[in-house]
């Protein structure tokens, strides 16, 4: 159970510097995304360019499940507020050696339940 919660917490940082970083600070959302990750199908640089471009923000997030298989995992995150967006998004892990757990893909689309 303990390496279990070590997993889950390392997990959680990883998507914790993701809404972070995808809020303007680029150091922690490029530490979560693996160099060849995709988002919607494309290059992970369409995400570091629309945050770039789009400049600080304050969304918040919300982890809505979090499903771990020992070096694979999934997430659904909930992201309210991204400049007045609101976002389903699904969340790929994968655990590498020498940098630990990174997203490697991620589909979202819009929702207006908020």
């Amino acid at each position: 159970m303990l390496r279990m919660t070590k997993e889950y917490n390392a997990v959680r940082q990883t998507i914790d510097d993701y809404i972070e970083g995808a809020n303007g600070d680029m150091t922690r959302l490029k530490r979560a995304y693996h160099k060849n990750a995709l988002i919607n199908g494309m290059p992970i640089q369409a995400l570091f360019d629309s945050v770039e471009r789009n400049g600080k923000t304050q969304a918040t997030g919300r982890l809505d499940y979090l499903d771990i298989s020992g070096q694979a995992a999934s997430a659904k995150v909930i992201i309210e507020n991204w400049h007045g967006n609101q976002y389903v998004e699904y969340l790929q892990l994968l655990k590498f050696p020498g940098t630990g757990w990174q997203i490697i893909s991620k589909a979202f689309d819009g929702y207006y339940g908020v």
